[in-house]
């Protein structure tokens, strides 16, 4: 049951339709950091488009769908424990039928105006969700120490953080 001013929101593993609409929160993810580092950002829509969101590889995408809109998504995907090392592959190095104990959340975003109404919070729910159900045995990012409102976010399901600088490792056993 919907509780009064409560969300119609809608999380699910992106689709091939969803193409357009994702490209549109990256761009606008790419204007926000460039806005916020005063630098130009290299985008990365074509790496979505041919890459990321590509069903042969690894990755795994779950959109926030409000009224029929993309506004929000998470990717992630299976883990060999380093994401610099991880980056390197698009298909997992294992043998047929095996997968690493670990799943990476890689990015999330969601549009500015649904900011602060638990959407982040529900795309990580659903993919903690996901993980539990294919056997992984932790769930982790790493995050920039400026990031605030995604660190909010993961704190707030208990995940332990290791400290690595700039960043933090942040783990949470399944």
């Amino acid at each position: 049951m919907e509780k009064k001013g409560e969300l119609k929101l809608t999380i699910r593993e992106y689709e091939p339709s969803d193409l357009e609409q994702l490209l549109e929160l990256v761009k606008e993810l790419e204007a926000e950091l460039a806005e916020k580092f005063k630098a130009p950002v290299k985008s990365g829509v074509e790496d979505y488009r041919e890459r990321y969101l590509n069903p042969a590889n690894k990755y795994r995408t779950w959109v926030a769908v409000l009224g029929g809109k993309v506004v929000g998504y998470l990717m992630g995907y299976p883990s060999l424990g380093t994401p610099e090392i991880d980056n390197m592959y698009d298909v997992l190095p294992l043998p047929p039928g095996t997968q690493p104990p670990e799943f990476y959340m890689q990015i999330t975003f969601v549009a500015k105006p649904y900011r602060k109404k638990g959407i982040s919070t529900r795309l990580h729910e659903n993919v903690i969700a996901y993980a539990k159900a294919h056997g992984f045995k932790e769930v982790y990012a790493c995050i920039a120490k400026w990031n605030d409102p995604e660190l909010r976010v993961i704190r707030s399901f208990k995940f332990q953080a290791k400290d690595l600088g700039y960043r933090y490792r942040l783990s949470l056993k399944l």
